[in-house]
């Protein structure tokens, strides 16, 4: 969330206008609108059912804040400025050309799960482990009375994971306490070394840090050089793959505009400005 509030403001200076017709007008500035739909294609889709009413009236002032200052340099005629129209011209320029190979290779990249698959397994030594490690399931509690209550009832057999969910305090608990793989360098000092002394299937016995009261639950360990499960580097899989195929195909596009288009290569012209540069004072 911090991210997106810092940029928020960059995001709102390259903004010509807002406002369109049909929508509840939030902000005006002069002639300018802020409407909602504006306000919501501003706010990733990701974030906004979570943007606080705080947040939303800090972009409205942003928004504000850059309209006046957008205004003001209209006013100014800074935009005829000859150094202004090289920077816009420049600016536009690059978007156009970025929105072009967006439309062009966004398609022709697209790797595949079965791509994916395929580069994973004849390129294995790419994906193993560098060091031992280990993965586990935690509740956080804030006293060691609920700490010992807790693990006692999953001695007894209660669902660790149920329990995560339903008394855990970590943002783990959203997936039962499952914290996925991690090295000793992952974890608190005070953590590290009993969980690392453990074997699979361990119930460790509460153990108290700054942030409250652990249980953990040991539920594998991987040594070093183990190979990586596919799901754990897909992804990293996928972007390299789609990196490559779209240094290819971007070389293989331009080819083919090259080839369309008439191009004039003056090479004495060119020399000749390094010859200039080499007799200057």
């Amino acid at each position: 969330m911090t991210v997106w509030r810092l940029c928020l403001f960059p995001l709102c200076l390259l903004l010509i206008r807002c406002g369109s017709g049909g929508e509840d007008i939030i902000a005006k500035v002069n002639g300018a609108k802020l409407t909602t739909e504006d306000l919501r294609a501003e706010i990733p889709p990701d974030y906004y059912d979570s943007v606080s009413l705080d947040q939303k009236r800090d972009f409205v002032e942003q928004w504000i804040n850059s309209e006046v200052l957008y205004q003001e340099a209209l006013r100014r005629g800074l935009q005829r400025r000859p150094e202004t129209k090289k920077r816009i011209r420049s600016s536009e320029k690059n978007i156009l050309i970025s929105e072009l190979i967006q439309l062009e290779l966004n398609a022709r990249t697209r790797v595949s799960p079965e791509e994916a698959r395929a580069y994973y397994e004849s390129h294995a030594e790419d994906f193993t482990r560098q060091q031992d490690e280990m993965r586990a399931r935690q509740i956080l509690v804030p006293t060691l009375e609920e700490a010992n209550a807790i693990r006692r009832q999953i001695e007894e057999g209660a669902d660790f994971s149920r329990l995560a969910r339903e008394r855990s305090d970590d943002p783990s608990s959203i997936d039962g306490g499952d914290l996925g793989y991690f090295t000793r360098e992952d974890l608190l000092s005070e953590i590290s070394k009993p969980v690392f002394a453990a074997a699979p299937g361990t119930l460790l016995k509460p153990i108290k840090t700054e942030f409250g009261y652990h249980i953990l639950l040991v539920t594998d360990v991987q040594k070093a050089g183990s190979a990586l499960p596919f799901d754990l580097v897909q992804d990293e899989i996928i972007g390299r793959l789609s990196r490559e195929k779209e240094r290819q195909e971007l070389e293989l596009y331009l080819q083919e505009l090259r080839q369309a288009s008439s191009i004039v290569h003056d090479e004495t012209a060119l020399a000749a400005t390094t010859t200039d540069q080499q007799t200057d004072p």
